[in-house]
């Protein structure tokens, strides 16, 4: 079965540019940015924002593109297909307490050249890649 999901590149520019990520600790350990599977009659956009409000804790989170870029996996008999969304918020809102979570137990507001060094796998840095760009067109404006 096919499961489809998004996954958000999340960035603020506080004077450099910085990018949330999470570090997993169910399945496999590692850092990546926040995913959540959609929910039967949910859109990607209402995924994105539950996953923004509720799983991440940031309620003020604009979507700024939905990327080209997916991530695809197998788990057991199920495909996971993750589409990109490009999202700007603050670092300064607090995020969700992770100490206590079953799949992430920090989070990190990582310097755009340690993002890159940190994120565990290709498809995210690749999609990371993509956004770049079009976050350097919006901040020069």
């Amino acid at each position: 079965m096919e499961m489809k999901g998004v996954q958000v590149i999340t960035y603020d520019n506080n004077g450099e540019l910085f990018f949330l990520i999470l570090r997993r600790v169910e399945g496999w350990n590692g850092w990546e940015f926040p995913k959540t599977l959609i929910r039967e009659g949910e859109t990607e956009e209402q995924a994105v924002d539950r996953l923004m409000a509720d799983q991440v804790g940031i309620s003020k989170a604009k979507i700024i593109k939905k990327m080209n870029s997916t991530q695809a996996f197998q788990d057991d008999q199920d495909t996971h297909v993750f589409q990109f969304y490009l999202i700007n918020a603050s670092m300064n809102i607090p995020v969700k307490n992770y100490a206590h979570a079953k799949k992430h137990d920090n989070y990190l507001w990582a310097l755009r050249d340690s993002v890159d060094r940190k994120l565990t796998w290709e498809p995210e840095k690749v999609a990371l890649h993509e956004a770049l760009p079009i976050i350097h067109e919006i901040e020069k404006m």
